[in-house]
């Protein structure tokens, strides 16, 4: 911001990032309530657009300044974070636990009310450094308040909800995967290549990172592992989610990191891999990333692209899967039908 340039009267800490709203008014008053826990005096390092918002709905209109704010500090975060859609709260010791899913999944409704127990961070964004510290997002809480317009989503002050701090500093501690639904088998552990396979689903700009899926392999080794809340009422949940925290973590797996590459150099008459970003083996699976998609291998799938660490002919490639998995009469045909579904899903590449 120039030195000429006037700040705006609401600036307000997201992700760590001072972003201005440039407001006046009544509605200045109104966003400053709103956003009571994170109102800061730095300078703006960057400053949202609302001159193309022709919203006279005061609800909507400040829904949709509380987006902008927060996709302006995951794009200043972008490459340098983890950021997560996911909902966050902290104990006094500064243990975070982290409820990822996507829009619909409950988290909101499950922030808000875990947030009368433990300190808010937010309802929406978690954002990670190396050090697995969070830069808290204390936002207004987006609630519907009419069900028969639920695209009307009130902003609520974290303190007219009645929601409790967190401490200075907070680190993630615990993971969790939220499941709405008939299934109500409350905490299940999930094996670490589909929880990354998951997790990315609820990510930006993680492909601006180096080593994207070592990085979510780490943070989740970190937080002893993850897990899947399955429930319909998350009321009944709460003690279970608040709990975790003290739950013993569980042991990292062995994994090896394959740093992503192009495309293997062709040899005559093998099949090669094509170009990933990055992937991580564990013993039974291993969870791929190419372009923006994951993939996650077990089995023949596994096997086959772990061989293909150098070009390989198909009967190269038959000779050793068998030698794992055993003989079998049609292993010729199976191993060509796996390979011809993996070249489908650009992850490998046929002879010639």
């Amino acid at each position: 911001m120039s030195s000429e340039e006037v700040s705006p009267e609401v600036v307000v800490e997201a992700l760590g990032v001072p972003v201005g709203i440039p407001v006046t008014g009544e509605a200045a008053a109104r966003l400053r309530h709103q956003w009571s826990r994170s109102l800061t005096d730095r300078d703006p390092a960057t400053v949202v657009q609302l001159d193309h918002l022709e919203i006279e709905h005061e609800i909507a209109h400040d829904y949709a300044v509380t987006s902008l704010v927060t996709m302006a500090a995951l794009d200043a975060t972008a490459g340098l974070r983890i950021n997560l859609h996911a909902g966050a709260v902290a104990d006094e010791r500064g243990r975070v636990l982290a409820v990822i899913g996507p829009s619909g999944s409950g988290k909101t409704t499950a922030i808000g009310l875990l947030a009368t127990r433990l300190g808010y961070l937010s309802d929406e964004t978690v954002s990670l450094d190396e050090s697995l510290l969070v830069h808290g997002h204390p936002k207004p809480l987006s609630v519907i308040t009419d069900p028969d317009e639920p695209h009307l989503k009130k902003s609520l002050s974290p303190d007219d909800a009645g929601l409790l701090s967190p401490p200075a500093e907070s680190h993630l501690h615990r993971i969790v995967l939220l499941h709405r639904g008939d299934d109500d088998a409350g905490l299940v552990p999930v094996d670490p290549a589909y929880a990354i396979a998951e997790v990315v689903a609820q990510t930006s700009s993680l492909l601006r990172l180096e080593d994207p899926i070592l990085r979510l392999a780490e943070t989740i080794d970190a937080c002893g592992g993850v897990w899947s809340l399955r429930y319909r009422e998350i009321g009944a949940r709460l003690d279970d989610l608040v709990g975790l925290l003290d739950r013993e973590p569980r042991p990292s797996p062995a994994r090896r990191h394959h740093p992503g590459g192009p495309a293997t150099e062709p040899v005559a008459g093998a099949w090669r891999r094509a170009a990933w970003v990055d992937a991580v083996e564990y013993d039974e699976e291993v969870v791929l990333m190419v372009d923006a998609e994951v993939r996650v291998l077990a089995g023949l799938g596994l096997l086959l692209w772990v061989a293909l660490e150098v070009p390989q002919a198909l009967d190269e490639l038959v000779a050793s899967t068998t030698a794992v998995l055993g003989e079998h009469p049609e292993a010729g045909a199976l191993v060509a039908d796996a390979l011809a579904l993996l070249a489908g899903d650009g992850l490998l590449l046929p002879p010639g």
